[in-house]
C-alpha cells in the first residue's frame, strides 16, 4: 500500500509537478549530503592513520625520564631496567635530549632540539623509514623515490648530526655543511665570557614525514658528539622503550608506574620518573586532528540535517494537494492513523531513497580510496596520497539517524490530516 501510495502520489504525474519536483530535489539534496558526509569522515579517519602510523614508526613507544639530574649516570644500572624487561619490552635504549641554537657559517640562527641515539637506535630509525618508503612507493611513483632512504654508512660519526628536512630548509644548509651549536644558556652571558658551543657536520639531511621531527630536531650519536654540551641545563637524560604492540603502550605505562610507586623510598634514595607514551608526546596533535574532524562533520551534518527539512515541505504540498483523495480513502474505510501512518511511511521512503544512494557511494568510494589510494596532491605535502579508511560503525549510525531524523521530520506535517474532515472536504468544488 505504501509503495503503490508513493508512487502515485509521489512519482507519477498525478502528483502534480510543483511536488515531483520538490520530491527528487529532496532526494538528490539528501543523497549528496550523506555522500559527502560519509567520504569527508573516511578521508579525514584515513589520514589520521597515516599519521598516527608514521609516529607508531618513529617515535619511540615510551620514554622514560628521572627528574633528579644525579640519577643519569647510573641509569643503565637501576632496578627500573629489570622492570621494563620482566614487562615484556621488545627493547629498550638510552637517549639524550637537549634544547640548542644552531648557528650557520653565513650568521643565521635557529632554535632547535637535539636527539641523542645509540647506534641500534639509528638502525631502527633507518629500518623503519625504509619501511614507510617502501609503503609509499608501492601506492604511488614519487618524484624521487630514494629521498628517505639512507645506507648504513650515513649513520652519524663523531661530530656529525642529521637534521630534519625542513630545518635544513630554513637555515639553507645542505648536506657537508657545517654548523656550530650552542646551549641556550649562552644567551645570557656576560660580556667578554667565550660561550660553549661544538663545531659538527651535517651528515645526512632527514626526512620523516612528521612535522615536529623534520622542522625542530637534531640527531647525533650519544658518546660521539656534543660532548661539550653535556652540562646544559636543559640536558635530559633517559631510556626509550618500544613494544611488540605500539597500543599497548598505556597498559604498559600504568604497569610500570604501579611499579615505581611501590619502590618508592625502599633501598637507597627515592627516584622520580616521567614516563609518558607516544600518545602523550602527541596529544596536542590527536586532540587538534579529533576537533577537526568533529568540527567538519558537525557542520557537514547539519547541512544534511537542513536538506532533510525539504521533507516537510514535500508532505506539507502533498497533504495540502491531496485532501479530497484522502477524504475519500477515509470514507472507504481507512481510518485517521492508518492514513497518518501511510504519509509518515511515504516521507521516511522518500528521505531513505537519498540516503540509500549516499550512503552506498560513499561507502564504494571509501573503499576504493582505502584500497587504492589517489596520489594527487604535490611533493612538498607530509602525504601526497588522499587515503580513507571506512569505518562501518559510522555508516550503520548514520543511517540510523537519519532514519529517526526522516521520521520525526514526516511526523510533524501528518499532524495536518487529523484536521481534514472527509464530509466538508467532499462537499467543497475544486
Amino acid at each position: 500500500m505504501v509503495l503503490f501510495l508513493f508512487k502515485k502520489l509521489i512519482l507519477s504525474n498525478r502528483a502534480g509537478n510543483l511536488v515531483r519536483r520538490i520530491s527528487r530535489l529532496s532526494m538528490i539534496s539528501i543523497g549528496v549530503s550523506t555522500f559527502a558526509f560519509l567520504l569527508i569522515i573516511f578521508i579525514m579517519n584515513g589520514m589520521n592513520k597515516s599519521i598516527e602510523s608514521r609516529v607508531i614508526s618513529l617515535e619511540a613507544h615510551l620514554t622514560i625520564v628521572p627528574k633528579d639530574r644525579a640519577a643519569y649516570k647510573d641509569l643503565e644500572s637501576d632496578p627500573i631496567v629489570t622492570e621494563i624487561k620482566k614487562l615484556g619490552a621488545e627493547r629498550y635504549s638510552l637517549f639524550d635530549t637537549q634544547d640548542v641554537i644552531i648557528r650557520t657559517m653565513e650568521g643565521q640562527f635557529r632554535g632547535a632540539i637535539a636527539q641523542g641515539f645509540v647506534r641500534k637506535s639509528f638502525e631502527n630509525l633507518n629500518q623503519k623509514i625504509k619501511e614507510q618508503n617502501e609503503k609509499h612507493l608501492k601506492r604511488s611513483a614519487p618524484l624521487t623515490p630514494d629521498a628517505q632512504m639512507w645506507e648504513e654508512m650515513d649513520i652519524p660519526e663523531s661530530n656529525e648530526i642529521m637534521i630534519g628536512v625542513d630545518l635544513a630548509r630554513s637555515l639553507g644548509v645542505f648536506e657537508g655543511d657545517y654548523l656550530m651549536v650552542l646551549p641556550p644558556e649562552s644567551l645570557v652571558l656576560a660580556m667578554g665570557e667565550v660561550p660553549v658551543f661544538e663545531k659538527v657536520k651535517i651528515k645526512k639531511i632527514l626526512s620523516t614525514n612528521l612535522a615536529d621531527l623534520d622542522s625542530q630536531y637534531i640527531f647525533y650519536m650519544r658518546d660521539l658528539t656534543l660532548s661539550s654540551l653535556r652540562n646544559s641545563l636543559s640536558r635530559q637524560v633517559g631510556l626509550e622503550v618500544w613494544l611488540k604492540d605500539a597500543m599497548d603502550a598505556g597498559h604498559f605505562q600504568s604497569r610500570l608506574q604501579d611499579w615505581v610507586d611501590d619502590h618508592k623510598g625502599d633501598g637507597k634514595k627515592s627516584i622520580e620518573w616521567n614516563i609518558q607514551t607516544w600518545m602523550d608526546r602527541n596529544s596536542a596533535l590527536f586532540y587538534a586532528l579529533k576537533l577537526e574532524k568533529f568540527m567538519i562533520g558537525l557542520f557537514l551534518g547539519l547541512a544534511g540535517l537542513i536538506a532533510s527539512f525539504s521533507i516537510l515541505t514535500v508532505l506539507a504540498l502533498l497533504i495540502s494537494q491531496k485532501k479530497r483523495d484522502i477524504a475519500m480513502l477515509r470514507t472507504l474505510g481507512l481510518s485517521q492513523k492508518a492514513a497518518i501512518r501511510y504519509f509518515i511511511q511515504i516521507g521516511v521512503s522518500l528521505s531513505l531513497v537519498g540516503v540509500s544512494v549516499g550512503a552506498v557511494l560513499g561507502l564504494v568510494v571509501g573503499y576504493l580510496l582505502e584500497w587504492y589510494p589517489i596520489n594527487i596532491l604535490p611533493d612538498i605535502y607530509y602525504d601526497s596520497t588522499i587515503p580513507a579508511k571506512v569505518n562501518l560503525f559510522l555508516f550503520f549510525t548514520v543511517l540510523f539517524v537519519t532514519t529517526l531524523v526522516a521520521f520525526l521530520g514526516s511526523y510533524l506535517p501528518t499532524k495536518a490530516i487529523e484536521k481534514i474532515s472527509p464530509a466538508e472536504v467532499l462537499r467543497m468544488k475544486n
